[in-house]
Order: C-alpha cells, then sequence, then structure tokens
C-alpha cells in the first residue's frame, strides 16, 4: 500500500509501501496499518509517526502536522496536512516554546474578553495553534534527547 504526505509548500514522503502510520484525527490518535479499510477523515494538530519501506529496508519519520486530511483508499493512503513539519528542524526549541506560550495566552485571553459570547470557530483556530505547538514542542524535545544536542 503506497503512502503519500503532502502539504501546502509540496511533498514531503511518498513511499511505494509502509508498516505503520500513527496519526492524530478528529475521533482521537488511530494507527494505520498496510491494508487499512477506506476512511476520509479530518486530522488535528499533532505528531505524525510513519514507518515505511525503501529497498525492502524499514525507516520511521516523525512529523508535527497541522490541520489537514486523511484519505485511505486501497491501493493508497494520502496525508494532506497545512502544515508538515519533520522533526530534525525542530532546533529552536526556546522559538517553539515562546510560540506555545503565547497560543495559550491568546486563548485565554480570548475566553476571558468574550465570556459566554465566544465563537466556536475562532476558538478552534486558537486550540489549533496551541495543539501544534505544543506537538512541535514535544517533537523537539525528543528529538533533541534521541540526538544529545541541546538549544
Amino acid at each position: 500500500m503506497k503512502l503519500i504526505i503532502t502539504s501546502a509548500s509540496g511533498n514531503i514522503l511518498s513511499a511505494d509501501q509502509f508498516a505503520r502510520i500513527s496519526i492524530m484525527t478528529e475521533d482521537g490518535e488511530i494507527t494505520v496499518l498496510p491494508g487499512h479499510e477506506p476512511l476520509l477523515s479530518a486530522i488535528r494538530p499533532g505528531i505524525l509517526s510513519v514507518e515505511y519501506f525503501i529497498w525492502g529496508k524499514i525507516h520511521t519519520a516523525e512529523y508535527v502536522t497541522g490541520g489537514g486530511v486523511l484519505n485511505i483508499s486501497p491501493e493508497v493512503c494520502t496525508i494532506l496536512a497545512d502544515v508538515v513539519v519533520a522533526d530534525d528542524t525542530l532546533t529552536d526549541s526556546e522559538y517553539i516554546e515562546s510560540q506555545k506560550k503565547e497560543a495559550q495566552e491568546m486563548m485565554i485571553a480570548y475566553r476571558a474578553e468574550n465570556g459566554s459570547a465566544i465563537d466556536p470557530k475562532k476558538l478552534i483556530e486558537l486550540e489549533y495553534e496551541l495543539l501544534k505547538y505544543t506537538a512541535m514542542h514535544h517533537l523537539g524535545k525528543k528529538f533533541h534527547e534521541n540526538h544529545g544536542t541541546r538549544k
């Protein structure tokens, strides 16, 4: 079963076969194995973990995704996300932490300013930003721990 991961910035990964995919959807985190039943689902910001094959050898990769769509057909699993960030690019942990804190503060301020007149769409946008930066922080920290780097 083929795997395609793409974003607005272009193709991220294409593999003729994969072993496992873990991704956060609107219904929670799911694991996709080859032969998974057809599915169309919105994805939420979070960590995308992939095990795929190149020349018969298994490789692993982890990414942070924003919102998007997961489409599983009998032949291919396609992940189209508005943001896809690889773990090895998450080197500026101070920036990521500041963005996460800013997203938290924006959400708290929005709720405080609007009380019962909260616009659900705006609140979801703010929550998505917080989830995205939380996932980036988690994956960046994990990458640094696994590679013995600190920034």
